[in-house]
């Protein structure tokens, strides 16, 4: 007997996926949403039928019949007993859910719609807009909804209409300030910055990337906030300035049956009954839409179960395994600084920085982060940025990538992506070149892959902006990709989400993500922080793989000194924004001419005799605000003189393919 007629599974192999469950099997395991949303679908039934079945019920007076108390012995409208003009109260109920919701439901949505597109619009370009959009929202929040309401309609008609206006236009900010949050948060995680290097506009990237994560947010203040609506319908009415007569509300009816209490009290208590168990359901069912509507928290929902003391048994899909990442990609066989056939040093470089500063502007003033930087990169060759947390090569490839932030300003140089000055195009040609010529991998692939949408959607994201695939063609490309760089089942993982996942693979689509277009360079900002050494090799191996398949120039930034002998070709070392030193790996590795490139070398363990100390770089890169006015390196180099602290030594030729800024760099030489 097969594996697969016992039950069984031959070992190492996955079990297919399985759809996500549906939303009313969610709803089904949590009994108290379960019965509010029944509740609520009941009224929502009553108020949308009940007016066609009932007729003119609710509005037949019969004076014969007044104040009748609840019996089943007066027919079916008389179950709930009559008012004071002998009216049903079932019949009016009824109607009265209908007037109830025509007010509650297009006031929440008119003000969750406009509160929501104009919250994130503001968050997500921040500035000006954003500043006006929170004072206009400070404005109106400084007058309480129900009193506007109070004045508004005593100059007013007091309608359903100007109701719903009024009370939407003072719910709007509520919204706004909530939507504004969520797009100010999420505009600095890498999978938006991501989106934006595929060229993605702004309104594409708020509607793909920023509202799908806001809407479990958005939805939960809208459930709360149509308890709030229907309260203050039911309070204006009962003021009366409500909704008026013939009309009814549940508020109508609870003034008008005030005076009754003693003698009737049906006719104020059950519409009040009504009003506090919608009110009651909507609250409850707030928490499950919270947890329903949000892919990374839904799986909690479809937790079964415990009986008795048993522990949930955990299936063997919902945890990746290193060991399946391991058999994915074969051994490379490219050696280390070796050049991808018919890729060559000559020619024209796919990538060339010239002397390219950056400013930052910070509450204490404008400082200098990347100062003159310069390095060119050509085709299926591998320039490593190397140096220390905060020397500048992250925003250096930021820069390159078109990602600065808004604090950050270009203020000199050029970044030619295969000839072309991508500091001065326009923003619309620079869209262009985002995918199809130049890619960046992220380092923390899990807030660079968007949390609540599946993987194989985001990786058709570039052939549906670049090439106008449609949605399953796209489909198609994302899964090729995925195989492409060793993901397992990739037609079934590609409905997965990045949190089902490990960091291994989450990496793996990221780069995949990069090469979808094949484009001429690819940033790797440190791709293997955070995993562990063989999952680094495995990264390694890929990059190098597909670098030789695409014929890409790759700038390598990372600290692992290791990495960058064995994969790198040509290194720039950085310090405090400046390149202090480039040339071939091997050379500069095996004769380094500047002080913190020999510091650097000499802190790698491995050079350290046995039970002797570790030699290190003293001190730290300094603070971008207090960089010293000569070298840069002067406050921790051993070779400091007063030449260095009065002149900044410029990056100078110090043989074929080899520079270093440092004035007495000859001295090592002869270290």
């Amino acid at each position: 007997m097969t594996a697969t007629a016992t039950g069984r599974r031959p070992a190492g192999s996955a079990s297919p996926r399985t759809r996500p469950p549906r939303w009313w099997m969610l709803l089904g395991k949590d009994r108290f949403a379960a019965v509010a949303a029944v509740l609520l679908g009941l009224v929502f039934l009553t108020a949308l039928l009940g007016p066609l079945l009932l007729g003119d019920r609710a509005v037949r007076q019969d004076l014969r019949a007044s104040l009748r108390p609840p019996s089943f012995d007066h027919g079916f409208f008389g179950l709930l007993g009559t008012d004071v003009l002998g009216r049903s109260v079932l019949a009016r109920l009824v109607e009265a859910a209908g007037t109830t919701l025509s007010v509650a439901i297009p006031a929440v949505l008119c003000s969750l719609v406009i509160g929501s597109a104009i919250g994130m619009w503001a968050g997500y370009h921040g500035g000006r807009r954003e500043n006006i959009a929170m004072r206009v929202a400070d404005v109106i929040l400084s007058f309480p909804s129900l009193l506007l309401a109070v004045v508004v309609l005593y100059v007013f008609e007091a309608s359903a209409a100007n109701i719903v206006l009024i009370i939407a236009v003072a719910r709007i900010p509520i919204y706004l300030r909530t939507a504004r949050a969520e797009a100010a948060e999420l505009r600095s995680r890498l999978f938006v910055d991501a989106a934006r290097t595929f060229g993605a506009g702004s309104l594409p990237t708020i509607y793909r990337h920023i509202l799908p994560i806001a809407i479990p947010t958005l939805l939960t203040v809208a459930t709360l906030d149509f308890c709030f609506v229907m309260l203050t319908e039911s309070s204006l009415s009962f003021l009366g300035i409500g909704i008026q007569p013939p009309e009814v509300s549940w508020g109508l009816m609870v003034a008008q049956g005030r005076q009754y209490l003693q003698t009737a009290w049906w006719i104020a208590v059950l519409p009040g009954l009504a009003i506090v168990l919608s009110t009651v359901s909507a609250t409850v069912l707030a928490a499950w839409v919270r947890l329903a509507t949000d892919p990374a928290q839904r799986w909690r929902l479809a937790l079964p179960k415990r009986t008795g003391g048993d522990a949930v048994p955990v299936s063997p899909e919902s945890a990746s395994s290193e060991s399946e990442v391991a058999e994915c990609v074969a051994p490379d066989s490219v050696g280390a600084g070796s050049v991808a056939p018919g890729s060559g040093a000559t020619g024209r470089p796919a990538l060339e920085v010239e002397h390219l500063s950056v400013d930052l502007r910070t509450p204490s003033g404008t400082v200098r982060a990347i100062d003159n930087v310069s390095f060119t990169v050509h085709k299926g060759r591998t320039l490593a940025l190397l140096g220390e947390s905060g020397c500048g090569k992250s925003i250096t490839a930021q820069t390159v990538a078109g990602l600065l932030e808004p604090v950050a300003e270009v203020v000199a140089g050029a970044v030619r992506v295969s000839g072309t000055d991508a500091l001065r195009l326009s923003p619309a040609k620079r869209k262009r070149l985002a995918g199809p010529v130049l890619s960046i991998v992220f380092q923390d692939a899990l807030t660079a892959l968007n949390p609540v949408q599946p993987v194989g959607r985001q990786l058709g994201e570039p052939f549906r902006i670049h090439q106008g695939l449609s949605r399953r063609q796209a489909r198609e490309k994302a899964i090729e990709l995925m195989e492409s760089v060793g993901i397992p089942e990739p037609r079934a993982r590609a409905r997965s989400y990045p949190h089902q996942f490990s960091g291994g693979m989450r990496q793996r689509l990221l780069i995949a993500m990069a090469v979808a277009l094949g484009p001429d360079v690819l940033l790797a900002d440190e791709p293997t922080t955070a995993l562990d050494v063989t999952v680094q090799a495995q990264i390694m191996q890929l990059l190098r793989k597909l670098q030789v398949e695409h014929d890409m120039a790759v700038v390598l930034i990372t600290h692992d000194l290791a990495v960058v002998a064995e994969r790198a070709d040509e290194v720039a070392i950085m310090y405090a924004g400046n390149v202090v030193e480039t040339g071939p790996v091997r050379e500069v590795f095996a004769r380094p001419r500047h002080p913190y490139t020999k510091g650097l070398l000499d802190s790698v363990p491995e050079q350290a005799e046995k039970g002797g100390r570790l030699p290190a770089v003293p001190g730290s890169p300094p603070e971008l605000g207090a960089v010293p006015t000569g070298c840069v390196f002067q406050d921790r180099c051993p070779l400091a003189r007063e030449r260095c602290a009065e002149e900044r030594p410029r990056l100078v030729s110090t043989g074929a393919s080899r520079a270093t800024a440092c004035h007495f760099f000859e001295e090592l030489d002869r270290v």
